[in-house]
This record gives structure tokens, C-alpha cells and sequence, in this order.
């Protein structure tokens, strides 16, 4: 009798000492979510965190012992359902907290960088931890340089390796074997006897210029075939065998391009509208005179001055032929005088090109001042003097 009295003072004692717990418990409890502190778990909810339902993360009404890593969610096959890594995300067994520290979103995820130490680059980047060298890289100096020796922690493009330990001559001991090389389209100039920096920086393969302090024949190398040659627009003036390229052009670039007119000869020889620009079509007659009895300047062929025939009206003194020989309105370039129609006062108005101005009244034989008259309706044939209508 004492032992059953024993057993059931147990009993009850286990009871009220259950039944204290949970109403202690049940007064502890908050009353909602919303109560509920979640920094005390170790696991704030901000960024997209802060707007989910409790029971996405907690289901099956477990709260304690809920996994705090990312992938405890964030991955293929776990009880809460949340966004996975995706499919093109580089191989890494990193956490993902390491490079993703906003929760707002994973996109734009960068790591960081400030404690990483010159040379150990590779010590992540090995195709395990964070993405590696990829298979198209040039094989050059794996063993021997660093990642850090041409890229950045900022991006690994543009990489630019240090070249200033690289003797003068050296280019090919890399590129074209470990590195990049000569493009199948470059010029085949010279490939044995010159190098890569006469014409390249190092800086960048362009601009290049190539040195010219060595004397030779232009044509030797600008044929088209070894470097760039003549144009096909270029004008078809016996320059390959008779006159050297140098004559017209500078080594600083093709253009511009003057020839030099130190050689005497006729004008015409090469202007004829073939080798070189021949005379107008809107020219004057000159006969059988030479070019250069008129284009003194062998800068510009525009504004000639040259001797009037005998038979020429008077102009004042530093008139350009063109300013009437246009082959317009005017006169054709003829050397009489009245062989058009234009109006009196076109040329003896207050132009200086001509001696008479109407408003003098009179010129010569003229009774009166008719400016807005036809010089034929008195003119009416061509005449070879000025004062005699």
C-alpha cells in the first residue's frame, strides 16, 4: 500500500510540474508574429527576408533549429521551397553569403576584394571556390606569372601585362607562341629582319608607324603586296619608273600630297586631263601660248594674270581674267567685246572692272546714259574696238 501511495506521488508531482511549464510557457508566448523579435535568433529579416510569411521558412510549426544558410532554402530539393542558384552559376563550393550581401536581390553580386593578397589569385579562382582561367586563354606563362601580373580584381578585362622588363627586340619570344601574335592579315614586310616594336608600342599594337630613317625606294615596300601600294585612283602620271614617290608624298602620311614643280618643262606634258587635271572646258583660247605665260604659281591654278591681245577692251589694272572669262553670262572668253547681250550697266556701272561708268552720262560716242539697255541693240555685231559702235 505505501509503494502504490509512492507511485502515484510521482505521478502527480511529473504532472503539476508539466502543467507549470506549459502555463509558463503560454504566458511567455507572444501573442503574434508581429511580437516576435527575430534578431535574438542570429538571423535578421531584411531585404526580401522582411516580407515573407513565417510558415514558408518554418513549416510543420517548427520554429527552433531552422537552417540559417542560404542554401538551406535556396537550393534544389530542400523542404522550403525559395529561389535556387541557377543552372549557369560558375561551380563554387563557397558560401553563398561570401560574394551575395544584399537580400534584396543576388544579381550584381561582386566579392570583396579589399583582403585578398598580391599572387593568390588562383587560391579561389581555381574552378572550385570562384570561376577559374578559361579554356580560350593563351597558354603563356602559367607556371611563372601571377593572374594579378595582367588583370584586376576590379574586372578581369581589359588585362594589360606589364611590359617593362621586356628587352627591346624580344616580342616574338612570346607573342606568336604563348601569346597573341601577327594577324594572318598583316603585312609581310620584312618578317626576318625586322621587329615587332620598330613599328608597335607596347601600349597597343595600334596606332604603328613604321620608322622610315632608312633610305630606299618607297616602291620597294609600297607595291601593294608587301605594304600598302598606289591607290587605283591614283593618277596614272608615270610616277612607277620616272618620278619617285617622295617627290609628292612626306613619310609623316599620304596626304596631303604636293608635287614639286622643280622640273622645267611644259605644263601641258602632264596636264592633259589623263596623268593629271588638264585645263577647263570652260578655258579661253590660248592659242599656242604656253600654261605658265599666265599661272605663274604653281599653288593654285585660280586667279591668272597674264597679257591682254591688242584688240582687248581697257580693264583696270590687277582684273583677273576670270572675273568675265567664266564661259557664263558675260562673255564666252572671246577677245572682242560685244558678242553677248548682257545690259550696259553689268560691267560700266559702278564695278571697277571696266574704264567707262554710265553715270557719266556719255562714253566716248554714247549720247545718253541707257543703263538697263541691251548692249546689241546698238552693238549688233562683234566689234574689235571699244569706242566705235
Amino acid at each position: 500500500m505505501k509503494r502504490l501511495l509512492s507511485t502515484n506521488s510521482v505521478v502527480f508531482s511529473c504532472f503539476v510540474a508539466f502543467l507549470s511549464a506549459m502555463l509558463g510557457a503560454a504566458v511567455a508566448a507572444p501573442t503574434s508574429a508581429s511580437d516576435f523579435n527575430h534578431m535574438s535568433t542570429g538571423f535578421p529579416l531584411t531585404g526580401a527576408h522582411a516580407n515573407v510569411v513565417c510558415v514558408t521558412c518554418h513549416t510543420g510549426g517548427i520554429f527552433k533549429g531552422t537552417n540559417a544558410a542560404c542554401d538551406g532554402c535556396h537550393a534544389l530539393g530542400k523542404r522550403v521551397v525559395a529561389t535556387p542558384k541557377s543552372t549557369s552559376h560558375l561551380v563554387t563550393d563557397a558560401p553563398c553569403e561570401s560574394c551575395h550581401f544584399n537580400t534584396v536581390t543576388f544579381l550584381g553580386a561582386r566579392y570583396n576584394h579589399s583582403a585578398a593578397k598580391p599572387e593568390q589569385c588562383s587560391s579561389c579562382h581555381n574552378a572550385r571556390i570562384a570561376q577559374g582561367k578559361p579554356s580560350s586563354h593563351n597558354s603563356g606563362n602559367k607556371a611563372t606569372d601571377s593572374c594579378d601580373h595582367c588583370h584586376r580584381t576590379s574586372a578581369y578585362i581589359p588585362a594589360s601585362w606589364n611590359h617593362v622588363g621586356v628587352a627591346p627586340g624580344t616580342c616574338t619570344t612570346c607573342h606568336g607562341v604563348s601569346s597573341t601574335g601577327k594577324p594572318a592579315s598583316h603585312t609581310t614586310v620584312a618578317k626576318a629582319t625586322y621587329q615587332c616594336d620598330e613599328c608597335h608600342s607596347f601600349i597597343g599594337w595600334i596606332p604603328a608607324k613604321y620608322k622610315h630613317n632608312t633610305p630606299g625606294i618607297c616602291a620597294n615596300c609600297h607595291n601593294g603586296s608587301v605594304a600598302i601600294g598606289k591607290p587605283v585612283s591614283h593618277s596614272p602620271i608615270a610616277i612607277k619608273g620616272i618620278n619617285p614617290c617622295e617627290d609628292c608624298h612626306k613619310t609623316q602620311g599620304w596626304l596631303p600630297a604636293v608635287y614639286i614643280h622643280n622640273a622645267p618643262g611644259l605644263c601641258e606634258s602632264c596636264h592633259d586631263g589623263v596623268k593629271a587635271m588638264g585645263r577647263s572646258p570652260a578655258h579661253i583660247d590660248i592659242g599656242t601660248s604656253g600654261c605658265s605665260e599666265c599661272h605663274t604659281s604653281t599653288l593654285t591654278w585660280l586667279g591668272a594674270i597674264g597679257s591682254k591681245p591688242a584688240n582687248h577692251i581697257p580693264y583696270n589694272t590687277g582684273t583677273k581674267c576670270n572675273t568675265c572669262h567664266i564661259g557664263a553670262t558675260v562673255v564666252t572668253g572671246a577677245a572682242l567685246h560685244a558678242n553677248v547681250s548682257p545690259s550696259c550697266k553689268t560691267c560700266h556701272n559702278s564695278s571697277p572692272v571696266y574704264l567707262g561708268r554710265m553715270q557719266r552720262k556719255t562714253l566716248g560716242n554714247h549720247e545718253g546714259s541707257t543703263p538697263n539697255q541691251d548692249c546689241i541693240s546698238c552693238h549688233a555685231t562683234q566689234y574689235n574696238r571699244w569706242n566705235n559702235p
